[in-house]
């Protein structure tokens, strides 16, 4: 008997310990990442144009939503066609099936996307707009400062994310986040930046702050994180998020000092954070001098809180993972072990592997992480 119930709990603990191997570590950081893919995504026809002029594909937001991979356009699109598309990863380097397009109506009312986040339980979806311009005395600039959120699936009916039910844009916001990024120069409240990343846990949602100064002629480059709260309000059938009034500052990240090897200026592009490992990703960028460029970092939540450093992704020769000749703007997870990079290259005519970027392209690229 005593050796039955030895043998009973002996079969017990390598269950568990099976279980518990196969989980991602809580909090931990992945070691090494490799590029397994690279190609161009074609977002839509060839020739599209406004205004007499090409349409490039300008991709500054990513996301797989456990379904379908939405990718945003920072431009504008013509009549009829929307800053915001979705497919799938399987048709990713399929040039013959394109993008649908979504909701034009409720997209192309908002203008200059930057990033896509989802909730870690998958139930809703954001995106933020840029926030980097108003127009003195007039509300012409207000739909460049918009967050817009929606039911994971419902994407054809976004809500905006404001204080009342009936505002149109969340310009409401723009003057708290100035305020929060005050500083000696400009006390009182910032009067330029530049929101380009976005990321969602249970309780809170991730600005990452690229630019900040006097105007957008005059700034310099960060990787600064602001957070604030939200919680969940259900009236009817409807549902909506609301944010609490306790925007902070939680981490100021200098790049030159973390890694004074890598070229200048870097600054934030992204930020995502990834539920199932447990860590927050960042992208940080260059757009000077004609050169295209973009690095991957990787945080705990607790390092992130605590105005830690993000730790630089390398390869398994020690070297920086990086997107040369690209500029990486967003991240999404896949699955356990990838991650999709989508690229803004502007108007350069980049290439991968021979081909030629067209307009109508955007690079992607898929990293395998490896812990």
């Amino acid at each position: 008997m005593t050796y039955r119930l030895s043998a009973i709990t002996f079969l017990i603990a390598l269950l568990a310990l099976g279980c518990k191997t196969n989980k991602l570590p809580t909090g931990t950081k992945p070691t090494t990442a490799s590029i397994t893919e690279e190609g161009f995504l074609t977002c839509f026809a060839p020739g599209t144009a406004l205004n007499n002029q090409p349409v490039w594909c300008e991709a500054s937001a990513v996301l797989f939503d456990g379904k379908n991979l939405l990718i945003a356009n920072d431009k504008d699109m013509p009549s009829g066609q929307s800053p915001v598309l979705m497919t799938s990863v399987a048709k990713l380097a399929d040039s013959t099936q394109l993008p649908v397009t979504v909701a034009p109506s409720a997209f192309s009312a908002s203008r200059k996307y930057e990033d896509f986040t989802q909730t870690p339980d998958r139930r809703f979806v954001l995106i933020t707009t840029a926030f980097d311009r108003t127009k003195p005395g007039s509300h012409d600039w207000d739909n460049y400062n918009t967050i817009l959120y929606w039911k994971t699936g419902d994407e054809q009916h976004p809500n905006v994310l404001a204080p009342d039910e009936t505002s149109r844009t969340s310009i409401a916001y723009r003057q708290r986040i100035a305020q929060v990024l005050a500083n000696n120069e400009f006390p009182g409240a910032m009067p330029y930046f530049k929101i380009e990343g976005l990321a969602a846990t249970d309780r809170q949602l991730l600005f990452g702050i690229r630019e900040e100064g006097k105007s957008y002629e005059s700034f310099t480059y960060r990787a600064k994180i602001i957070s604030v709260s939200y919680w969940t309000e259900k009236r009817g059938d409807v549902e909506r998020i609301r944010l609490k009034d306790d925007w902070r500052i939680i981490n100021d990240f200098d790049i030159a000092r973390a890694d004074p090897t890598l070229p200048k200026p870097l600054a934030l592009s992204s930020l995502e954070y990834d539920g199932q490992r447990k860590c927050f990703w960042m992208l940080t960028s260059q757009e000077a001098n004609g050169q295209l460029d973009a690095y991957l970092w990787s945080i705990t939540p607790e390092d992130l809180y605590a105005n830690r450093p993000f730790t630089l992704i390398r390869n398994e020769q020690g070297q920086p993972v990086h997107t040369p000749g690209h500029k990486a703007e967003d991240v999404t997870p896949l699955d356990q072990n990838r991650l999709l990079l989508i690229s803004d290259d502007d108007r350069v005519r980049t290439t991968i592997k021979g081909q030629i970027r067209q307009p109508n392209q955007a690079a992607y690229t898929i990293l395998n992480i490896q812990h």
